[in-house]
């Protein structure tokens, strides 16, 4: 059997029934719609979604950050406070 990631489940029956509905009921938390007890598809809100994609987008440019970081190239040391005089 697949692994359901999620705690709340439906099944597509309900799910087709009334999509609306069952997004409601599930109070913004994500849920799996299941055909024949196998996860077929993950509901979620646009916020979680948004902060999944933040997430990935933190793990692809982490590399990135850390190459520049070690770069031996100069630069230039900026104050905060002088950023808001501007």
């Amino acid at each position: 059997m697949d692994r359901i990631m999620t705690e709340l489940t439906t099944t597509i029956s309900e799910f087709k029934k009334n999509p609306n509905a069952a997004v409601k009921k599930a109070k913004k938390k994500p849920f799996a719609v299941l055909t024949n007890n196998k996860p077929t598809f993950y509901v979620m809100s646009p916020e979680l979604f948004d902060e999944i994609e933040e997430i990935l987008w933190e793990i692809r440019i982490t590399p990135l950050l850390k190459k520049r970081m070690a770069s031996k190239k100069p630069h230039i040391e900026v104050k905060f406070e002088d950023l808001m005089d501007l």
